[in-house]
């Protein structure tokens, strides 16, 4: 993703500069806005830094699933079954 964002900042976005908002004019019929600048390219990278930097969160949907898996299975260490210790005590 990061290099799809960069590719379109220096191709596309460059020219018409940082603001991601370029009102040109406004007409009876509504606003007219002009070509998107690099602004929400840098914002969208900076996202993507910071899950990259931070990872997911506790609220993230993977962390819901993986403790719900646990639970339907009981807690593991998260090997397979055939692989957990299961002597007598």
């Amino acid at each position: 993703m990061a290099a799809v964002l960069l590719v379109a900042i220096f191709t596309v976005h460059l020219p018409y500069g940082f603001s991601s908002i370029k009102l040109e004019a406004v007409t009876a019929a509504g606003a007219h806005f002009g070509q998107p600048g690099y602004e929400t390219d840098l914002l969208y990278l900076a996202a993507l830094c910071a899950l990259v930097l931070g990872g997911s969160g506790p609220l993230a949907i993977d962390r819901f699933l993986i403790r719900n898996h646990d639970r339907s299975f009981g807690e593991s260490s998260g090997r397979p079954l055939e692989f957990e210790d299961v002597s007598p005590n």
